[in-house]
Order: C-alpha cells, then sequence, then structure tokens
C-alpha cells in the first residue's frame, strides 16, 4: 500500500501540483517575498519614528540538551544595553529541547503519504510538503484537524484566498521546519525536521527575569513572520518585531544567526 502511495503523490506533484515559483504563488506570499527582499542584508530600519539597528550573534551548533538559557546570558549580558530587545530562532529552542529529528527517523503513516502531495508545491521551500514533515503535523494535532485544513485550503484554492489551512493547523503545525544539508545537531545525518518549541513564552519570561529585556521567539522565513512567544507581551512590541524580522536576518541557510538583538539608535 505504501508503494502505490509513493507512485500517486510523485504523480500528484509531477502532473497535477506542479512546482510553482514565488511568483506564481498567492499576492500575500509574493508580496511577503518581495518585503523580505527589501529589507534582506540590512542592518538598520526605522520604525514609529525612530530608528533601530539589528545586531546579529554567531552562536555554536545546538543540541538536545543544551543549556540555552545559560549559552544567552553568557554571550548577551557584557554587551546588552537597557531596552534591547532579544530575539530567537524558534528551531534553535525547538533543538535544544529535543524536538528535533533525522528525517530518516521519521516514518510517515498512510494519510501522510495521502495528504502531502497536494501542499503548495513550491520553489523556495518545503513546508508539508514531504511526507515526513506531514507526519510530524498529523503526530502533532491530529488526523481530524489535518484533515479538516486541507478542506479549507482547498476551499481557498477555488476562491482564491489564502492561509485557511494554517489559521485551522495551528502555529504548531506552522513552524515545522525541515533543515536541509544545515549545520546538524546529529553525526551522520544531513536533514532533519524541527518541531515548534514547547512553552516560547515562559522561555521568553526566563530570559526577561535574567537580563530585564524583552524577549522574543521568532519564527521567520522569506515570506512571512511569526512571533511564537514575547515577554512582556504588548500589541506594540510585537509590531516593532514584525517590521524588523521582515529581512530573515537569522537566516534559511547556515549563517548560524539564530540570536538577534534589536537596539535603537539614539541620536
Amino acid at each position: 500500500m505504501i508503494t502505490i502511495l509513493k507512485l500517486y503523490a510523485r504523480f500528484v506533484r509531477k502532473y497535477i501540483n506542479k512546482p510553482k515559483n514565488i511568483k506564481k504563488m498567492h499576492k500575500m506570499l509574493n508580496a511577503g517575498y518581495e518585503e523580505y527582499l527589501d529589507k534582506k542584508d540590512k542592518d538598520t530600519f526605522a520604525y514609529e519614528g525612530k530608528k533601530y539597528k539589528i545586531i546579529k550573534y554567531k552562536t555554536i551548533i545546538f543540541k538536545k540538551g543544551d543549556d540555552l538559557i545559560g549559552y544567552m546570558k553568557e554571550l548577551l549580558l557584557p554587551s546588552f544595553q537597557q531596552n534591547d530587545i532579544i530575539t530567537i530562532a524558534e528551531s534553535i529552542l525547538g533543538v535544544t529541547q529535543g524536538r528535533a529529528f533525522p528525517v530518516e527517523k521519521i516514518t510517515p503513516s498512510r494519510w501522510a503519504y495521502f495528504l502531502y502531495p497536494w501542499v503548495s508545491n513550491v520553489t523556495y521551500g518545503t513546508g508539508l510538503g514531504m511526507a515526513e514533515t506531514m507526519e510530524c503535523a498529523i503526530r502533532e494535532v491530529g488526523i481530524r484537524r489535518i484533515l479538516k485544513a486541507t478542506l479549507f485550503g482547498a476551499m481557498d484554492r477555488i476562491t482564491k484566498n489564502h492561509g485557511s489551512f494554517y489559521k485551522i493547523a495551528g502555529p504548531r503545525v506552522k513552524s515545522i521546519d525541515f533543515k536541509k544539508e544545515h549545520p546538524v545537531p546529529y553525526e551522520g545525518s544531513h536533514n532533519y525536521i524541527v518541531l515548534s518549541p514547547a512553552n516560547p513564552h515562559g522561555f521568553c519570561k526566563n530570559i526577561y527575569e535574567i537580563t530585564k529585556c524583552a524577549t522574543a521567539v521568532i519564527d521567520a522565513n522569506n515570506v512571512s513572520v511569526d512571533v511564537l512567544g514575547l515577554y512582556p507581551d504588548s500589541k506594540a512590541m510585537k509590531q516593532l518585531l514584525l517590521t524588523a524580522m521582515k529581512g530573515n536576518p537569522a537566516g534559511q541557510d547556515n549563517e548560524k544567526t539564530s540570536i538577534i538583538v534589536i537596539r535603537e539608535i539614539k541620536e
């Protein structure tokens, strides 16, 4: 049965749900990508009449069980300033929590093989567009929610809307990340999947209590930004972070700049 589903999946991806580049995607994704290109590699930005700089910190390759809070304390305390904003990529937190797995360790179910071929087949990322990541989504929130999200996602295509799948599936599914040929925390593996981190809000609170600086866990890519955790939480701070991270300063490849500090530039 799995062999038949694999053949079905290849057929769908090749002949029905054909690959699309960003220019052919929904206008919201296209706009997000254009914003990313405009802000990529810029280390300053303006927001509500103030100027800020983006400070990137090169980090180690984190592994399961690493003391991320202790590492950040040692890295940031010597140089941080009052009112700095600390951000960390969600994938690093997930890795240290043991929520990252080599692709070879994940055995997709029949449902995963049946559903993944219909995920947007894009050239700029993977998302749930492989059986292993779809399997992770099913395990995270259950097949019923994924089926409901898939149904509404299909309706989006008919009505030319966008976003219903992840609104229903939820942030835990949206943050599932496939890392291909990245610096990896496993010997003998070059590809792994990171799940959404557990309790990102609590992690941010712990960092805040040490530094007294607002802290956020960010899920950013080349088309969108999501704030998974923030302490202290406020709409104004969240909007500032969404603006700051549109250029994805933490990167999508092997930059190893997963910790970013945002600092106001005083005139």
